[in-house]
């Protein structure tokens, strides 16, 4: 079971960095603007994944710990996309 939560938890900060590289490109401001939007929805996760992960666990503690390292993760993600736009190169490309 921890290792389909684990896997799950990859999963989603997977396709998160995706969309958000995706989105932004070679953008300098639009990869700070998705690390932003990445930590501004980390409370949305955080309540989500509470009520998804404490249909599992009815005691309530071990889904509220799953749920703070995953929210936690989530943030620290948005975190290093923003640092990532800080030191990325505003190259344009010449047409």
């Amino acid at each position: 079971m921890e290792i389909l939560f684990i896997s799950i938890i990859l999963l989603i900060l997977g396709l998160t960095n995706v969309i958000a590289f995706k989105w932004a490109g070679r953008d300098r401001v639009r990869r700070v603007l998705s690390g932003v939007i990445v930590i501004l929805l980390s409370p949305f996760i955080f309540k989500l994944s509470l009520d998804v992960i404490s249909s599992f666990d009815p005691g309530g503690f071990g889904a509220a710990a799953v749920t703070l390292i995953y929210s936690t993760l989530f943030f620290i993600n948005g975190i290093i996309i923003i640092l990532i736009g800080i030191a990325t190169s505003n190259v344009k490309k010449s047409t």
